[in-house]
Protein backbone atom coordinates (compact mmCIF):
# COMPACT_ATOMS: atom_id res chain seq x y z
CA UNK A 1 0.00 0.00 0.00
CA UNK A 2 2.61 2.19 0.76
CA UNK A 3 4.20 1.41 -2.41
CA UNK A 4 1.42 3.14 -4.21
CA UNK A 5 1.77 6.36 -2.30
CA UNK A 6 5.26 7.14 -3.17
CA UNK A 7 6.06 9.32 -6.37
CA UNK A 8 5.59 8.30 -9.67
CA UNK A 9 5.54 9.62 -13.25
CA UNK A 10 2.56 11.57 -14.14
CA UNK A 11 1.13 11.90 -10.06
CA UNK A 12 -0.85 14.68 -11.19
CA UNK A 13 -2.67 12.12 -13.67
CA UNK A 14 -3.22 9.51 -11.13
CA UNK A 15 -4.04 12.15 -8.30
CA UNK A 16 -6.90 13.54 -11.12
CA UNK A 17 -8.34 10.50 -11.92
CA UNK A 18 -8.91 9.12 -8.98
CA UNK A 19 -10.48 12.09 -7.85
CA UNK A 20 -12.36 12.08 -10.99
CA UNK A 21 -13.48 8.78 -10.01
CA UNK A 22 -14.67 9.37 -7.01
CA UNK A 23 -16.90 12.77 -8.39
CA UNK A 24 -18.30 10.29 -11.21
CA UNK A 25 -19.31 8.08 -8.30
CA UNK A 26 -20.96 11.00 -6.43
CA UNK A 27 -23.23 11.95 -9.43
CA UNK A 28 -24.45 8.51 -9.98
CA UNK A 29 -24.92 7.30 -7.03
CA UNK A 30 -24.83 9.79 -4.41
CA UNK A 31 -25.33 10.08 -0.59
CA UNK A 32 -29.23 11.22 -0.59
CA UNK A 33 -32.63 10.36 -1.99
CA UNK A 34 -32.84 13.18 -5.37
CA UNK A 35 -36.26 12.35 -5.62
CA UNK A 36 -36.26 10.93 -8.86
CA UNK A 37 -34.70 14.16 -10.31
CA UNK A 38 -31.11 15.27 -11.71
CA UNK A 39 -29.69 16.82 -8.55
CA UNK A 40 -28.24 20.64 -9.07
CA UNK A 41 -24.42 20.90 -9.70
CA UNK A 42 -23.86 22.51 -6.34
CA UNK A 43 -25.43 19.97 -4.48
CA UNK A 44 -22.93 17.27 -6.30
CA UNK A 45 -20.54 19.37 -5.67
CA UNK A 46 -21.22 19.30 -1.87
CA UNK A 47 -21.74 15.90 -1.76
CA UNK A 48 -18.25 15.66 -3.42
CA UNK A 49 -16.46 17.56 -1.16
CA UNK A 50 -18.21 15.60 1.96
CA UNK A 51 -17.16 12.31 0.52
CA UNK A 52 -13.99 12.92 -0.68
CA UNK A 53 -13.37 14.75 3.51
CA UNK A 54 -14.88 11.97 4.92
CA UNK A 55 -13.00 9.07 3.12
CA UNK A 56 -10.07 10.66 3.77
CA UNK A 57 -10.43 11.34 7.41
CA UNK A 58 -11.65 7.47 7.87
CA UNK A 59 -8.71 6.14 5.44
CA UNK A 60 -5.92 8.29 8.24
CA UNK A 61 -8.16 7.11 11.15
CA UNK A 62 -7.46 3.43 9.67
CA UNK A 63 -4.40 4.05 8.76
CA UNK A 64 -2.87 5.96 12.46
CA UNK A 65 -4.47 2.88 13.91
CA UNK A 66 -2.73 0.03 12.40
CA UNK A 67 0.22 2.49 12.69
CA UNK A 68 0.67 2.42 8.44
CA UNK A 69 1.72 6.08 9.17
CA UNK A 70 2.46 7.71 12.11
CA UNK A 71 3.32 11.41 13.46
CA UNK A 72 6.10 11.59 12.04
CA UNK A 73 5.67 10.95 8.50
CA UNK A 74 5.70 13.75 5.87
CA UNK A 75 2.89 15.51 5.28
CA UNK A 76 3.01 14.84 1.48
CA UNK A 77 3.61 10.96 2.01
CA UNK A 78 0.58 10.90 4.01
CA UNK A 79 -2.09 13.03 1.69
CA UNK A 80 -0.57 10.78 -0.80
CA UNK A 81 -1.16 7.45 0.95
CA UNK A 82 -5.02 9.03 1.71
CA UNK A 83 -5.58 10.16 -1.78
CA UNK A 84 -5.20 6.43 -2.92
CA UNK A 85 -7.46 5.25 -0.17
CA UNK A 86 -9.75 7.75 -0.79
CA UNK A 87 -11.12 6.09 -4.28
CA UNK A 88 -11.95 2.73 -2.15
CA UNK A 89 -13.23 4.42 0.87
CA UNK A 90 -15.52 6.53 -1.33
CA UNK A 91 -16.91 3.65 -3.27
CA UNK A 92 -17.59 1.70 -0.14
CA UNK A 93 -19.29 4.95 1.92
CA UNK A 94 -21.60 5.18 -1.76
CA UNK A 95 -22.39 1.39 -2.28
CA UNK A 96 -23.48 1.06 1.48
CA UNK A 97 -25.49 4.14 1.72
CA UNK A 98 -27.49 2.55 -1.87
CA UNK A 99 -27.37 -0.90 -0.26
CA UNK A 100 -27.57 -0.78 3.30
CA UNK A 101 -30.16 2.52 3.57
CA UNK A 102 -32.83 2.84 5.79
CA UNK A 103 -36.28 1.57 4.00
CA UNK A 104 -39.63 2.22 4.76
CA UNK A 105 -40.01 -1.60 4.60
CA UNK A 106 -40.54 -3.38 8.01
CA UNK A 107 -37.06 -6.00 7.93
CA UNK A 108 -36.99 -8.34 10.75
CA UNK A 109 -34.23 -9.27 12.47
CA UNK A 110 -33.15 -12.85 13.87
CA UNK A 111 -32.84 -12.88 17.06
CA UNK A 112 -29.84 -14.69 19.26
CA UNK A 113 -28.32 -17.43 18.73
CA UNK A 114 -29.77 -16.97 14.94
CA UNK A 115 -28.23 -14.02 14.14
CA UNK A 116 -24.94 -15.46 14.82
CA UNK A 117 -25.14 -17.46 11.63
CA UNK A 118 -25.65 -14.07 9.78
CA UNK A 119 -22.39 -12.45 11.50
CA UNK A 120 -20.05 -15.52 10.49
CA UNK A 121 -21.46 -14.93 6.57
CA UNK A 122 -20.82 -11.29 7.14
CA UNK A 123 -17.27 -12.23 8.47
CA UNK A 124 -16.15 -14.33 6.18
CA UNK A 125 -17.10 -12.77 2.90
CA UNK A 126 -15.56 -9.11 4.18
CA UNK A 127 -11.88 -10.89 5.85
CA UNK A 128 -11.92 -14.28 3.67
CA UNK A 129 -10.24 -12.38 0.53
CA UNK A 130 -7.33 -10.89 3.22
CA UNK A 131 -6.58 -13.78 5.54
CA UNK A 132 -4.27 -15.29 3.53
CA UNK A 133 -1.97 -11.53 2.32
CA UNK A 134 1.07 -10.76 4.01
CA UNK A 135 -0.46 -7.50 4.91
CA UNK A 136 -1.86 -8.98 7.61
CA UNK A 137 1.24 -10.46 9.52
CA UNK A 138 3.41 -7.15 8.80
CA UNK A 139 0.81 -5.06 10.48
CA UNK A 140 0.57 -7.39 13.14
CA UNK A 141 4.38 -7.58 13.71
CA UNK A 142 4.56 -3.75 13.51
CA UNK A 143 1.56 -2.81 15.85
CA UNK A 144 2.33 -3.35 19.03
CA UNK A 145 0.03 -4.80 21.75
CA UNK A 146 -1.31 -1.05 22.75
CA UNK A 147 -2.08 -0.11 19.00
CA UNK A 148 -4.21 -3.28 19.31
CA UNK A 149 -5.87 -2.66 22.03
CA UNK A 150 -7.47 0.46 20.28
CA UNK A 151 -7.81 -1.69 17.27
CA UNK A 152 -9.73 -3.97 19.75
CA UNK A 153 -12.01 -0.74 20.93
CA UNK A 154 -12.56 0.52 17.45
CA UNK A 155 -13.66 -2.82 15.86
CA UNK A 156 -16.52 -2.69 18.42
CA UNK A 157 -17.41 1.05 17.69
CA UNK A 158 -17.83 0.16 14.25
CA UNK A 159 -19.69 -2.70 14.80
CA UNK A 160 -21.89 -0.49 17.63
CA UNK A 161 -22.25 2.28 14.54
CA UNK A 162 -23.10 0.33 11.95
CA UNK A 163 -25.95 -1.98 13.79
CA UNK A 164 -27.32 1.15 16.19
CA UNK A 165 -26.54 4.51 15.48
CA UNK A 166 -26.45 5.09 11.44
CA UNK A 167 -29.58 4.94 9.59
CA UNK A 168 -29.00 1.26 7.97
CA UNK A 169 -31.71 -1.09 6.75
CA UNK A 170 -33.25 -1.92 9.77
CA UNK A 171 -32.56 0.54 11.99
CA UNK A 172 -35.37 1.73 14.24
CA UNK A 173 -36.38 -2.53 14.53
CA UNK A 174 -32.45 -3.00 15.79
CA UNK A 175 -32.76 -0.36 18.31
CA UNK A 176 -36.63 -0.65 19.79
CA UNK A 177 -37.26 -1.84 23.06
CA UNK A 178 -33.46 -2.09 23.80
CA UNK A 179 -31.11 -0.42 26.34
CA UNK A 180 -27.34 1.26 25.14
CA UNK A 181 -26.29 -1.43 27.76
CA UNK A 182 -28.08 -4.76 24.78
CA UNK A 183 -27.00 -2.59 22.03
CA UNK A 184 -23.26 -2.82 22.97
CA UNK A 185 -23.64 -7.16 23.93
CA UNK A 186 -24.82 -7.59 20.32
CA UNK A 187 -22.17 -5.43 19.28
CA UNK A 188 -19.74 -7.37 21.55
CA UNK A 189 -21.12 -10.50 20.23
CA UNK A 190 -20.66 -9.64 17.12
CA UNK A 191 -17.26 -8.64 17.35
CA UNK A 192 -16.50 -12.21 19.45
CA UNK A 193 -17.64 -14.05 15.92
CA UNK A 194 -15.82 -11.49 13.94
CA UNK A 195 -12.60 -13.03 16.02
CA UNK A 196 -13.35 -16.64 15.66
CA UNK A 197 -13.86 -16.05 11.98
CA UNK A 198 -10.88 -14.52 11.99
CA UNK A 199 -8.79 -17.48 13.83
CA UNK A 200 -10.43 -20.14 11.77
CA UNK A 201 -9.33 -18.36 8.57
CA UNK A 202 -6.08 -17.39 9.66
CA UNK A 203 -5.47 -21.06 11.05
CA UNK A 204 -6.77 -22.73 7.82
CA UNK A 205 -4.32 -20.59 5.17
CA UNK A 206 -1.16 -21.04 7.28
CA UNK A 207 -0.48 -17.72 9.00
CA UNK A 208 -0.67 -19.52 12.41
CA UNK A 209 2.26 -22.13 11.20
CA UNK A 210 5.91 -21.53 13.71
CA UNK A 211 4.43 -18.30 15.16
CA UNK A 212 3.97 -17.97 19.00
CA UNK A 213 0.74 -18.16 20.87
CA UNK A 214 1.18 -13.69 21.32
CA UNK A 215 1.28 -13.57 17.40
CA UNK A 216 -1.65 -15.30 17.03
CA UNK A 217 -3.55 -12.91 18.84
CA UNK A 218 -1.78 -9.89 17.27
CA UNK A 219 -2.59 -11.55 13.87
CA UNK A 220 -6.70 -12.83 14.74
CA UNK A 221 -6.84 -8.64 16.17
CA UNK A 222 -5.68 -7.25 12.73
CA UNK A 223 -7.54 -9.66 10.99
CA UNK A 224 -10.67 -9.20 13.51
CA UNK A 225 -11.44 -5.77 12.28
CA UNK A 226 -12.45 -6.33 8.80
CA UNK A 227 -14.50 -9.60 9.55
CA UNK A 228 -16.36 -7.21 12.48
CA UNK A 229 -17.24 -4.77 9.76
CA UNK A 230 -18.18 -7.71 7.59
CA UNK A 231 -20.58 -9.16 10.83
CA UNK A 232 -22.26 -6.17 11.42
CA UNK A 233 -22.87 -5.23 7.15
CA UNK A 234 -23.97 -8.49 7.42
CA UNK A 235 -26.88 -8.21 10.13
CA UNK A 236 -27.80 -5.17 8.30
CA UNK A 237 -28.07 -6.86 4.69
CA UNK A 238 -29.49 -10.36 5.61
Amino acid sequence: MAQLATPRPPPRRLRDGRLGAVFVLTRRVGFRDAGGGDEPVGRVVADFAELVAQSFVAAMVVLLVFGVVTLGDSASSVVRLGLVLVVPFGFGAAVANRLLGETDAPIEEEAFPHNLAVFTLGAVFFSFPIAATEEVVVIARNAGWPRLAVVVVLSVGVVHLVLHELEFRGHRDRIEGRTHFLQLGTAATAYVVALAVAAVLLLGFGQFDDRALTEWVQLTVVLGFPAAVGASAGEVVL
